[in-house]
């Protein structure tokens, strides 16, 4: 018996991802193909391989080591002219499903002084001193303009 899960038309099955990440390889046709280990299943397959669809579907839940899904293959020739294609949700993990933000534990506080030193600090002292500059480049850029104007009306030829 393959150690490799045969999807079944119409049947789910429901794996638990070992790793973060799949193998990349080629299948015999030229494509990518992915395979995903699993822990093992009473039937004794232990992985399973994915197309670029099935692979694009199970990253784009943010599945990851010891998460659960459940996937299907659907096949109907009523739905999508008959090509079979993959259902994939997450079976035990709703927060990650949902997108839902985990509550964290408050912080210890020697944790919260830690973090302190990293917090932006207000210069008002170092605020002050660029609108200041700021202020003084700007009369500079006004007397230049207005040089510049005055320049251009004496050099205004008569015809």
């Amino acid at each position: 018996m393959s150690d490799y899960i045969k999807f079944v038309d119409n049947k789910s099955e429901t794996v638990t991802l070992l790793f973060d990440e799949p193998l990349e390889g080629t299948n015999q046709f030229g494509k990518k193909q992915y395979t995903y280990g699993i822990k093992e299943l009473i039937s004794g397959e232990e992985k399973f391989s994915a197309t670029e669809k099935l692979h694009e579907k199970i990253q784009g839940l943010g599945a990851s080591k010891g998460d659960t899904l459940t996937i299907e293959k659907v096949k109907d020739a009523d739905i999508n002219k008959g090509f079979a294609f993959f259902k994939v949700e997450m079976a035990d993990n709703p927060a990650k499903k949902d997108s839902a933000p985990t509550q964290s534990k408050p912080l210890h506080d020697s944790v919260k002084k830690f973090e302190k030193q990293f917090e932006p600090k207000e210069d008002k002292m170092a605020m002050h001193e660029l609108s200041m500059r700021i202020e003084k480049l700007e009369k500079i850029v006004a007397a230049l303009w207005e040089k510049s104007q005055n320049e251009k009306k004496g050099d205004d030829l008569p015809f």
